[in-house]
């Protein structure tokens, strides 16, 4: 009871913990007969980021008691190791040998368990365990409580910079783009411009010009290369013009179509290409993002048609929504976080970096918020036969937890043999529609268009490298691997300013296989070395010259969890997988007289007539 109302704090509660006190806890409701504890969850990417626990005071009683659990890894997205070292805590996080332990040793006591059992431990820390009389019982308790001292220490530094630094309170939030979320409506949105996207036919069609960064490769090996990246390109990005609140759909049925260079907005546009050797117009293909040249159809913001259209592109906009142009309402959120986050250290650094990076893409969210609820497997059936299930969890026989999008979808209805017009009367007249819960907050149209200036803005420094006979290798979202000799091209964009690139690393030799995949050999020989999915210090140098050199397939190792909430076990163990050499399919490969790959050039693609 003393407990009532606390809420607790769990690194990594979602993907770990959780399972094990579900289970407990369902558990004991089973074994009463009735349920003595309510669970109530909420799910966030498929992960349980927040469970309330209420009992009542009495079987009789109508007052409940409640605790709440919460993860910390949503506010804090680093290793625990890391905050600590980050935060400058007293307590820092211990060193255990995980995978030393088993039902047959629990109360072993003996020589050190060999480093090999250990993760990322140096040698130097493991050369200050004690050799003799390692306990493991006595170190495992010693190890939690150096675990949950650290976390509170920094809990406590986090919740006291927030609440010194930005007038906030840690509580009010669940994760940390809500947290920068409230923050910018408390302290810097004064007048009342973003407009709120919250119907479904607008929605939908913006979320179509909604696409990421792009990930690409141009020529996949090289020496004497150097890696830059931008200084906060989404939070730089946000301080261009953005959509106000009056919005008006228009339509042309001209074979001119309307004219762009009056057009503020979102447009569905036929695009034909000039054969760029960077694809200027991203489109969706195959669960993929390519930039290709040909002749298609799709939506994308105005300005990226319009920065499209000045580099020889043939646009012809077909429809959308024209917003009013405002100037941004993120100017003074954005310098003063940069500001903050430039000139402090430790702590204060890590949280200021943190909000400047999380605020534009929580407006992003879905305005129908997605139901999360524990049902038997009936009504598990139905929710799968009429909308779209986001997560599904056994729990315990008959009893699953889904978290499912609320509006009936008319294609799984069909694809389920179901009256897509007789659901929605039944479920209409349940009125169950009525009492859907929304975001009123949100507003896909902002990060729409931040993502595509960023977009142009790579591109130009794109173009501009290419047109003054410079090489580009490699690029993600915000970086860019050249030629070193291509490096005095572009010294008037470095810097440290908001926007700016700065040098990451100056690289001797690179391979570059897929997107997220890469090995660089730096001038002072260490390696570097990104795979995504599997675990990249099980890779080696040779692996990425066999792969590019010889063509070959590596076998790679990736870890493999498997969550059993109906169990109450997470089970941790590692596979291996075959990485694909040949997995890069973004842009059509050019491969020399050797056979060797050596370059590329985007895709040619066509779904004009299809449209």
């Amino acid at each position: 009871n003393k407990y009532n109302n606390f809420i607790f704090y769990v690194h990594n509660f979602s993907k770990f913990d959780v399972v094990f006190l579900y289970n407990v806890l369902l558990k004991a409701n089973q074994n009463k007969g009735f349920e003595y504890y309510n669970l109530k969850p909420v799910l966030r990417d498929n992960n349980i980021i927040k469970l309330t626990v209420k009992k009542k005071l009495n079987i009789n009683s109508k007052n409940f008691i409640k605790i709440t659990f919460l993860d910390s890894l949503n506010l804090l997205n680093n290793s625990l190791k890391n905050l600590a070292l980050d935060f400058n805590v007293e307590h820092k996080k211990g060193l255990f040998p995980y995978n030393f332990v088993s039902k047959n040793n629990l109360n072993y006591i003996g020589n050190k368990p060999d480093k090999f059992f250990f993760n990322q431990i140096s040698d130097l820390e493991y050369d200050k365990i004690e050799n003799k009389d390692w306990n493991l019982k006595l170190n495992c308790l010693t190890y939690l409580e150096s675990d949950l001292r650290s976390l509170l220490d920094v809990m406590n530094e986090f919740s006291s910079k927030l609440f010194i630094n930005f007038n906030t309170q840690m509580t009010n939030a669940l994760t940390i783009t809500r947290l920068a979320f409230n923050i910018f409506f408390d302290n810097y949105y004064k007048i009342k411009q973003i407009p709120l996207i919250n119907k479904s036919y607008l929605f939908n069609f913006i979320k179509e010009a909604f696409y990421g960064g792009i990930t690409e490769v141009y020529i996949p090996h090289g020496h004497n290369l150097v890696a830059i990246d931008v200084n906060s390109i989404y939070p730089k990005e946000s301080m261009n013009p953005l959509p106000g609140l009056n919005c008006v759909y228009l339509e042309s049925f001209d074979q001119k179509g309307l004219n762009l260079d009056e057009l503020f907005g979102f447009f569905l546009a036929k695009i034909k290409t000039n054969d760029q050797y960077v694809g200027l117009l991203p489109i969706h293909d195959k669960e993929t993002l390519i930039c290709p040249n040909g002749e298609f159809i799709g939506i994308w913001s105005s300005e990226e048609l319009k920065f499209a259209k000045e580099h020889g592109y043939l646009v012809t906009v077909i429809k959308g929504y024209n917003f009013n142009k405002i100037p941004s309402v993120f100017k003074e959120y954005v310098l003063n976080l940069y500001n903050l986050k430039s000139n402090a250290t430790g702590s204060l650094r890590t949280i200021a970096k943190s909000l400047l990076n999380n605020l534009i893409g929580r407006f992003g969210l879905n305005w129908l918020k997605p139901i999360t609820d524990i049902v038997n497997e009936t009504k598990r059936d139905y929710i799968a036969a009429t909308r779209t299930i986001n997560s599904h969890k056994l729990l315990s026989d008959n009893k699953y937890l889904l978290t499912y999008n609320p509006s009936i979808s008319k294609k799984i209805c069909e694809e389920h043999h179901l009256d897509f017009l007789k659901v929605l009367e039944k479920e209409t007249n349940k009125n169950i529609e009525k009492h859907l819960d929304i975001f009123k907050d949100v507003s896909i149209a902002i990060p729409a268009m931040v993502t595509s200036y960023a977009r142009i803005s790579m591109n130009k420094i794109k173009l501009f490298i290419l047109k003054n006979g410079g090489k580009i290798f490699y690029t993600d979202t915000d970086s860019l691997v050249i030629d070193r000799d291509s490096l005095h091209l572009i010294l008037q964009f470095i810097g440290n300013d908001l926007g700016q690139f700065k040098i990451e690393h100056y690289i001797k030799e690179g391979f570059f296989i897929s997107n997220k995949t890469y090995c660089l050999v730096l001038d002072n020989d260490q390696i570097v070395i990104k795979s995504k999915g599997v675990i990249n210090s099980k890779l080696t140098l040779d692996d990425f010259k066999n792969m590019y050199f010889k063509q070959q397939n590596v076998i790679a190792i990736k870890n493999d969890t498997k969550t059993l909430y109906d169990k109450g076990s997470v089970i941790l163990s590692t596979k291996t997988v075959n990485l694909n050499q040949d997995v890069y399919k973004k842009r059509e490969k050019i491969f020399n007289k050797e056979g060797l790959w050596v370059d590329t050039k985007p895709l040619n693609f066509n779904n004009f007539k299809n449209t």
